[in-house]
């Protein structure tokens, strides 16, 4: 009897694979935004878990079409980072980076399980208990069981390998033979699983800031970090104007984050999402985010040692309103998702050890992370799953030199067993480099030859250099 149930069931999951999706015209990207985009929207049924498919749950799926008469059969579907964000809002903003692929391919988009209209796990604290927690780190992890005790939701199942189960399903329903992979950040997570697991749906992949599958996400935060500011600091001191206005940036950092660790100070600030002024604490933490999200980019990174000059003369506003202003954007962009997979694929393989040293972080953060998931349910992963993925398929990896969270190192980490790639790292640029200059011409060209990866031709990424910082407000001074 349990063996025909089990037959049952497996049909009742994969007969999905043979329905149509229906699509009809909408435009997507955040409801807020001006830059939304035209497409196909639809909905696919996938089972929570497969293997009791009583409940099913809707993936929203987003189709950005070409307008060629002589459309290429291979699309491209782009996999979203974070872990917590999801496709189909974020593709406006990176659309750029996909202009020449839309010459004659559609792009995909579907919101990761868990993410933005795909059953989203979505924990909503009021502004009040925001500052009760900043108070009471207790409550936080109080408030995060009543959560989950009121989400509807197995959290067990909205892991990375069920995500890409999921996609497999949605190519199927499409009736795709093949797809090019397109990983950002968390997404190259993904794009690896799916080498992994069904490599024959594959016909080349872009990994854009590269998670190595043996890496536990959050691991090397703080010294990628470090090494990241310390290698964009060094820059500053390379520029008369900036080194004659900051002098050693990194010195002032530190100068600044014990100050406020030792004396937190309390200033009124207007709220990025509501415009409501609002006495707002400063603390180490609060100051962190705002350098570590100024970090990621070479258009922001150039503003952080003006930010960190005037925080240390008193004037915490401008860089209290950048952390503000970030943080109010990933609340709102962001799923708790991000707590099944870390849970389930990271935290059985960090190594706790003691920080040595200045840190950015709290020292503890990882056994907050910890402390987190004996709350939040979760599954956790054979040790298989952190094994390098071998591939001899096409893949391309992207990498920025001064990247604060997947620095080059990790593409080439992964790199060493996948025996058809190339690695291109981009000069003075930070995370995430496929929308940037003629990257994403580079990346049509190899969509559309996968075979000739070596031949491209890439000495327009030559353009690429280390940006000028800001002296005031004004902007840089040479």
């Amino acid at each position: 009897m349990k063996f025909k149930t089990a037959i049952l069931a497996f049909f009742s999951v994969f007969s999905l694979t043979a329905h149509a999706i229906e699509l009809s015209e909408c435009r997507i990207g955040s409801e807020d935004s001006v830059n939304r985009v035209k497409a196909e929207c639809g909905t696919l049924q996938v089972a929570e878990n497969r293997k009791n498919p009583s409940r099913m749950i809707d993936l929203n799926i987003a189709i950005v079409r070409t307008d060629s008469i002589k459309k290429k059969n291979d699309p491209v579907i782009m996999l979203a980072g974070g872990p917590g964000q999801a496709a189909v809002e974020t593709y406006p903003q990176v659309a750029s980076g996909f202009r020449h692929i839309l010459k004659d391919r559609d792009i995909i988009l579907v919101d990761q399980r868990g993410t933005g209209k795909s059953n989203p796990l979505k924990c909503h604290f009021d502004e009040n208990l925001m500052e009760q927690i900043l108070e009471d780190e207790e409550l936080y992890f109080s408030e995060l069981k009543k959560c989950v005790q009121a989400m509807d939701a197995d959290t067990r199942f909205y892991t990375t390998t069920e995500s890409i189960k999921d996609l497999e399903q949605v190519r199927q329903a499409l009736n795709i033979e093949k797809w090019n992979l397109i990983g950002i950040s968390y997404g190259t997570r993904k794009a690896l699983t799916y080498v992994k697991m069904f490599p024959d749906a594959i016909r080349s992949v872009i990994l854009d800031g590269v998670v190595p599958q043996q890496e536990a996400l959050a691991q090397h935060h703080e010294q990628n970090l470090q090494h990241a500011l310390s290698k964009q600091f060094e820059q500053c001191e390379k520029q008369a104007a900036c080194k004659k206005a900051f002098g050693d940036v990194e010195q002032q950092m530190w100068q600044l984050l014990e100050e406020v660790e030792k004396n937190p100070k309390t200033i009124r600030l207007q709220n990025f999402m509501s415009g409501k002024y609002e006495d707002v604490k400063i603390t180490k933490e609060y100051i962190t985010i705002a350098i570590r999200m100024f970090a990621y980019s070479s258009s922001s990174m150039n503003l952080l040692p003006l930010m960190i000059a005037q925080a240390n003369h008193g004037q915490l506003e401008t860089i209290a309103a950048q952390a503000n202003m970030i943080a109010s954007m990933m609340t709102k962009s962001m799923t708790n998702v991000e707590m099944s997979i870390v849970c389930a694929e990271d935290l059985p393989f960090y190594r706790f050890e003691e920080a040595q040293g200045n840190t950015l972080f709290d020292k503890d953060y990882l056994r907050k992370t910890a402390k987190s998931c004996a709350v939040w349910p979760h599954v956790t992963v054979d040790a298989s799953f952190k094994q390098a993925v071998k591939s001899d398929l096409p893949v391309l990896l992207l990498s920025g030199e001064l990247d604060p969270v997947t620095p080059p190192e990790f593409a080439e980490k992964t790199k060493q067993t996948l025996s058809n790639s190339r690695h291109l790292i981009a000069k003075g640029q930070g995370h995430n480099i496929f929308p940037l200059g003629c990257m994403p011409k580079i990346i049509a060209e190899f969509i559309q030859e996968p075979d000739k990866l070596q031949e491209i031709d890439t000495q327009c990424m030559d353009n690429f250099d280390y940006t000028p910082f800001f002296i005031n407000m004004m902007g840089p001074k040479q």
